[in-house]
């Protein structure tokens, strides 16, 4: 046999990958539970064969008669144990009795099977010992191994026959892996056989051969419970090894097609190989680079080389680490769609959460368009959701409604496109809101194991935002706090100035004719008027009231707010129809639009306007005040706007807004804001039909 350089290093690397490859996989069997004699075989089988290629490596690197000894005795010994091993599973599949006793007891096969392997092994190896030194002997050496060849073939096809049906699911990829390498086999004994010489080419590929099949054994392995993984083999570390072989057989291959393109192109050889190796190298970094390629591996290997798809540990140390590591409420929950996402290689989706009148709104967004709506608490999804904790498929409810039931997808699915799954974040007791994911990079296979990782995260998650949740409203709880203390100051102020004024009137009935005091009079005055002035600035009533609410006739009031501001510097103008009459109560109504008002002429220029409109919709009373003014951020307007103590003036407390917002909220109705920087504010107040007050004011 003999070699030129390029079959020779291929030799070397395929034999010594194989080495490692089968070096692998034996410690893996061997290192696994203690009660598997067939693992132990098995990895026993593995490790011969490691002996195996690396003697066959070491003959490529430094030719001796002392390594092709040890590399063909060892490969026998490789055929003889792995027969063996066949023949164990054929006669005792459930793997209960000791091989000793397999061996000892009687049993036909085992002792057909070791008549007829032992002498082929024996001439095979004896051959292989003199071969060096004799040529002749080499048919007897590839006779022995073309009939290891077909016995083997032969109890593979026991092996798996005798195999219970149930059974057939953990040792199919060994049996393909066994099939692939015994049909090479046959085909290099066959040959030279008939050629009475060793094809050096088909030499150096059996050791590449065997190096494709140990996966396919190493599948079998994880799907086996007798032969499963105790080493804790991390997920990460198996993708990125799995991502490295792949890059350097691909750059291997790319090598191989830029060497056959230089030696058979002729004339266009060396261009040609420039142009195969810039493309594969192209290929291979976009490859890389390619979020689908890489949760494709991801899937596959979790899939075929694990018996559960995800490493639990890595996923929730994950899943902790970017939820707190969340550096602003915006962020977080951004971050709560990121770890769901991840869990199914998702590449973004929606956040819905629950508002203060209990439905449900998007708070976050990630690689989605953004959407105006909202889903009551009481529709189907939302009780299919939170009542039996369904994770949702809407391309399954597309293609098979039934499994849902009567329950149909809201309108808003059609505005995200690319919604895969609506995944439930809490628990049936506390619901706090669900998120939409989009389609994933790679296929995914949905099964039980994926849906309860993510009710599981779901719940997780939920956690974390009812925390920040709970934390702002102890923030608020404490500013009120502050506010309440505060306010303490102020009734103190008050009653100073209150003894001032009761002893400046006592003194008046005395010297009230008399200049000086006049003046001191005047001073006091001015002096308290200033405080309670600035007191006011600092102090907003933010008490309820003790009286029931009551019709209030709209129009007259709307019009007395009109004439106390139509002075103002730039221009107000009202549109309201007459008897519109509400349940309320006037004086904080009053206030409310006041307020909004108020509000508006601050924020818009002298050339602008200010609009007051009042009308009966279908909805009920609505009573909008418009500006043309500087207008606000949607950010501010949805995260701002109506929390306490924000305000964009620079004097303001930020009361005013919220004490509107709450008090509308306690008669049943809402206040619905669109704005625009530069363009300026639409305040609508919409109050609930009162039939009945309406009457009794007529």
């Amino acid at each position: 046999m003999s070699m030129d350089s390029l079959p020779a290093a291929f030799a070397l690397y395929a034999y010594m990958v194989a080495a490692l490859g089968f070096l692998a996989l034996s410690l893996q069997l061997l290192l696994g539970p203690g009660n598997a004699p067939r693992a132990r075989l098995l990895g026993g089988c593995m490790a011969v064969g490691a002996f195996w290629c690396a003697a066959l490596a070491a003959f490529v690197k430094l030719p001796s008669a002392v390594f092709w000894t040890l590399a063909h005795v060892a490969d026998a010994a490789h055929y003889l144990i792995f027969l063996g091993f066949l023949a164990a599973c054929v006669v005792d599949p459930d793997g209960h009795r000791p091989l000793r006793h397999l061996l000892t007891g009687r049993s036909w096969l085992m002792r057909l099977v070791l008549l007829a392997v032992l002498p082929c092994a024996l001439l095979y190896a004896g051959a292989a010992v003199v071969l060096p030194r004799d040529q002749a002997v080499l048919p007897a050496m590839m006779g022995g191994g073309l009939a290891l060849s077909l016995l083997g073939a032969v109890m593979t096809e026991q092996f798996y026959r005798n195999t219970p049906q149930q059974w057939r699911w953990g040792i199919k990829p060994m049996t393909l892996g066994l099939a692939f390498t015994l049909v090479f086999d046959l085909y290099y004994f066959a040959e030279a056989l008939m050629f009475r010489e060793i094809d050096a080419t088909v030499w150096a590929v059996r050791g590449v051969v065997h190096a494709l099949a140990l996966p396919l054994f190493a599948a079998s392995s994880a799907r086996v419970r007798e032969w499963s993984i105790r080493l804790n083999v991390s997920r990460e570390a198996v993708f990125h090894t799995s991502a490295l072989v792949i890059a350097g057989a691909a750059l291997l291959i790319i090598a191989l097609a830029g060497y056959y393109v230089r030696f058979f192109g002729g004339e266009w050889g060396a261009a040609l190989q420039t142009v195969v190796l810039a493309a594969g190298a192209l290929g291979l970094v976009a490859s890389i680079a390619s979020g689908s390629v890489r949760a494709w591996l991801r899937v596959f290997i979790n899939k075929h080389f694990f018996s559960l798809r995800y490493d639990y540990r890595a996923e929730w140390l994950k899943l902790a680490d970017t939820l707190y590591r969340a550096s602003s409420v915006d962020k977080l929950r951004e971050a709560s769609i990121q770890v769901m996402a991840d869990l199914v290689e998702s590449p973004g989706g929606l956040l819905w959460l629950r508002n203060e009148q209990g439905d449900y709104v998007p708070a976050a967004r990630l690689n989605v368009p953004d959407i105006d709506a909202r889903e009551p608490a009481d529709s189907p999804l939302v009780a299919l959701l939170h009542g039996r904790m369904w994770v949702v498929n809407v391309e399954e409810h597309r293609s098979r409604p039934g499994v849902y039931g009567n329950m149909r997808l809201p309108e808003w699915v059609a505005a995200v496109p690319e919604a895969w799954l609506i995944c439930p974040l809490g628990s049936e007791d506390l619901p706090l809101g669900f998120v939409v994911l989009c389609r994933p990079r790679a296929l995914l296979d949905l099964n039980w194991e994926v849906r309860d990782l993510l009710k599981t995260a779901g719940r997780q998650v939920a956690g974390v935002l009812s925390q920040t949740q709970a934390m702002e409203a102890l923030i608020e709880a404490k500013k009120f706090e502050a506010f309440s203390k505060m306010s303490a100051f102020v009734v103190h102020d008050l009653k100073n100035l209150i003894a001032q004024l009761t002893l400046l009137l006592r003194n008046a009935q005395k010297h009230k004719d008399n200049p000086e005091f006049q003046q001191d009079m005047l001073d006091t005055i001015e002096h308290a008027v200033g405080r309670m002035n600035s007191m006011l600035l600092q102090l907003r009533s933010g008490t309820q009231p003790i009286e029931q609410a009551a019709p209030v006739a709209l129009t007259p009031l709307l019009e007395r707010l009109h004439r106390a501001r139509a002075r103002s510097a730039c221009k107000v103008e009202l549109e309201v129809e007459s008897g519109l009459v509400i349940r309320a109560h006037e004086d904080r109504i009053e206030r409310v639009v006041g307020h909004l008002v108020q509000n508006a002429l601050d924020a818009t220029p002298q050339t602008g306007k200010v609009s007051i409109r009042a009308r009966n919709e279908a909805a009920g009373v609505v009573v909008e005040v418009e500006d043309s003014g500087c207008g606000m951020t949607e950010e501010f307007v949805r995260e701002r706007l109506f929390k306490p103590f924000q305000s964009t003036k620079a004097n303001g407390m930020g009361i005013g807004a919220y004490e509107s917002f709450r008090y509308i909220q306690d008669l049943g109705g809402r206040i619905e804001v669109t704005s625009e920087p530069g363009q300026g504010s639409l305040f609508r107040l919409v109050f609930p039909q009162q039939t009945a007050a309406v009457a009794a004011v007529a």
